[in-house]
């Protein structure tokens, strides 16, 4: 992926981590998925089952996750490349370079994220 030379190098060092992070993510789908075609349960007792579908259920609830990460570094390299990328989504206001540094896929300023979840608004 690349971003252009008009950012600033705290904004390139974000896209650089953002588009390594979405690389990994990939990785970790594809390996996901190749372990779900690959699994054949060999179930010997209820202990193996119950310890089976336990992991299926952590792995779930991992893949659930990294796609949704995914979705979100997707949605902010999408913002580089328009230009829009550090404003809040909501308000339109600059974010936090500190909120940045720490949640470089955030769409929101802290102020905008709060009042979200005190709302209950799903996250874009």
């Amino acid at each position: 992926m690349t971003i252009g030379t008009q950012l600033s190098p705290s904004h390139r060092d974000l896209a650089a981590r953002l588009a390594s992070r979405g690389d990994e993510l990939r990785a970790l789908l594809q390996r996901s998925a190749r372990m779900d075609d690959d699994a054949q349960a060999e179930v010997t007792d209820f202990k193996d089952a119950a310890a089976e579908e336990t992991q299926a259920v952590i792995d779930e609830a991992a893949t659930s996750h990294a796609v949704l990460e995914l979705e979100q570094v997707d949605s902010a390299l999408r913002r580089f490349r328009e230009g829009t990328y550090g404003l809040c989504l909501d308000c339109g206001e600059p974010i936090d370079e500190r909120r940045l540094a720490a949640l470089p896929a955030t769409p929101l300023c802290t102020d905008c994220q709060v009042l979200r979840e005190h709302l209950g608004s799903p996250r874009r």
